[in-house]
């Protein structure tokens, strides 16, 4: 089975990472949407942008390893792991698995759903709870 180019699974990172916006937000198909871990899901174009435009810093680099890929006629599915690393620091800060569809309509590879989740737990919630019932004195 086909499975996407190179240069293709490797276009979302490298724009990302030179943290080039429009570059970032042209792979993305105009009906396309990101599916968050956190948070509702992100539709268009000028909601991608705004939250790529969030998440981008020059302090983090993003890290993405398809681990397959398989193409479908106008439709391509690629699967791997990423890994979200503080430059500064020189250390992983976040890894986690992600699913990217792509979709071909005559002018390319879009991407048309992003979606990712962490590997890391999240103790943000307890931390929350307690803090605040310490407050109270409880």
């Amino acid at each position: 089975s086909e499975s996407l180019p190179k240069f293709v699974v490797q276009s979302f990172e490298q724009a990302f990472n030179a943290d080039d916006l429009d570059a970032t937000v042209a792979l993305f198909d105009d009906d396309a949407q990101i599916l968050p871990e956190h948070g509702p899901m992100i539709s268009g174009r000028e909601g991608i942008s705004a939250f790529l435009k969030d998440q981008m810093t020059p302090v983090v680099s993003f890290n993405t390893e398809a681990d397959m890929s398989l193409i479908r006629d106008d439709i391509a599915i690629e699967q791997g792991h990423y890994r979200v690393r503080d430059v500064r620091r020189g250390s992983d800060v976040e890894e986690g698995k992600y699913m990217h569809v792509w979709r071909n309509r005559g002018e390319g590879w879009k991407l048309y759903r992003v979606m990712y989740n962490t590997d890391v737990a999240a103790p943000t919630a307890v931390s929350v709870a307690q803090a605040a019932e310490q407050e109270e004195g409880g």
